[in-house]
């Protein structure tokens, strides 16, 4: 009689590495065209500033020697300029048009999903090459990431000028 023999420690290892394997998560959303469709209120978004891998008032301090209050000035200043963009709706439709309503203005747009990333063309708003991220989504929320580099030019000589990257963090909520 021939006896199967199968080391237990290879085949726990085995169906350990698989279990692994099958409960990771690639962070990314699942997000379908039709999960967009309707209406959504455009919150207040967040705004963080870095240079490479600090803050930007870390850098603004250590790098460019600023004073509190000086960092904390243009900081606050950079920071207004970016947070124009919340507030108002924005509107998804099935033919892949969109309606951005924000203070008085109106834009019509489009919009392109692909995976976790909305491509929107909307006039004088984005860039179109630049997708928001899609972080989290529900049947009545979402929280969308935009990232992009700005040349922050803050003398006249052009020798403190540096690239901050800017994120923002929007969350919409669904009309």
């Amino acid at each position: 009689m021939r006896k199967s023999f199968v080391n237990p420690v290879i085949l726990l290892t085995l169906i350990a590495s698989m279990l692994f394997v099958s409960s990771c998560e690639t962070g990314e959303v699942d997000v379908n065209d039709s999960d967009l469709i309707g209406v959504w209120d455009i919150g207040q978004p967040s705004v963080d500033m870095k240079v490479g891998p600090i803050s930007l008032m870390q850098f603004l301090k250590t790098t460019l020697m600023f004073g509190d209050d000086q960092a904390q000035a243009l900081v606050d200043a950079l920071t207004a300029e970016f947070l124009d963009f919340g507030s108002g709706t924005i509107t998804f439709n099935d033919d892949y048009s969109c309606l951005m309503h924000t203070g008085d203005l109106e834009e019509d747009g489009s919009w392109e999903l692909d995976g976790n990333e909305l491509y929107l063309s909307v006039p004088g708003d984005l860039p179109d090459d630049v997708p928001l991220i899609i972080k989290s989504m529900s049947s009545s929320s979402a929280i969308f990431e935009w990232e992009m580099d700005h040349e922050v030019d803050i003398d006249e000589d052009g020798s403190a000028d540096f690239t901050a990257t800017i994120i923002f963090e929007i969350d919409l909520s669904k009309l």
